[in-house]
């Protein structure tokens, strides 16, 4: 992780930036992965009949 972020272009400053979109994009896509799984692959908490 360290090498990744200092093989980043630009300086310090421009490396924090992008490290910080690159961590708010993979959120991002971690909530609507979550959000994809939760209403298509889990039980929808229906009663049982």
């Amino acid at each position: 992780m360290k090498n990744w972020f200092i093989s980043l272009p630009g300086p310090m400053a421009a490396k924090v930036v992008i490290a910080v979109i690159v961590v708010i994009i993979g959120l991002i896509a971690l909530f609507f992965v979550y959000d994809w799984i939760g209403t298509n692959l889990l039980d929808t908490g229906g009663t049982i009949g």
